[in-house]
């Protein structure tokens, strides 16, 4: 792929009508950080816009993430591992290749059970 762009640069862009990723990639060199070979987490903003964020994000085993009432529906893509997302009202199971969809007003925990990697995509509603 001639436009796959690199990572962690500062002229890199997070908005154009157009970017492509090649998430193996983008996998493999999250994991060559000290961010990610040294701590809990490691992530990557792909895409930051007014209406959408997506965020691939890699959590070392039983790595707990809370999300509060964001205002926003998000989605989680599994790409490596497997992860339990609690609500209050159910727990899911996701492994890879799993795809999990949560309304705006919906507080819920994610954590890692074992090392893994997930598109977080969040649609930004606007305000008013």
């Amino acid at each position: 792929m001639e436009n796959v762009l690199p990572f962690h640069t500062p002229d890199r862009l997070l908005d154009a009508p157009l970017l492509t990723f090649n998430l193996t990639d983008v996998v493999e060199n999250i994991k060559q950080e000290d961010v990610w070979k040294m701590g809990e987490r490691n992530a990557i903003t792909l895409l930051k816009s007014a209406y959408m964020r997506i965020v691939l994000i890699a959590l070392q085993e039983q790595t707990e993430m809370n999300f509060h009432q964001s205002g926003n529906m998000m989605s989680v893509q599994i790409i490596e591992g497997s992860v339990n997302i609690q609500t209050d009202k159910k727990t899911e199971q996701l492994k890879k290749g799993c795809l999990l969809t949560l309304h705006e007003e919906t507080k819920h925990t994610l954590i890692a059970m074992e090392k893994s990697v997930f598109l977080l995509t969040i649609a930004i509603c606007p305000a008013g």
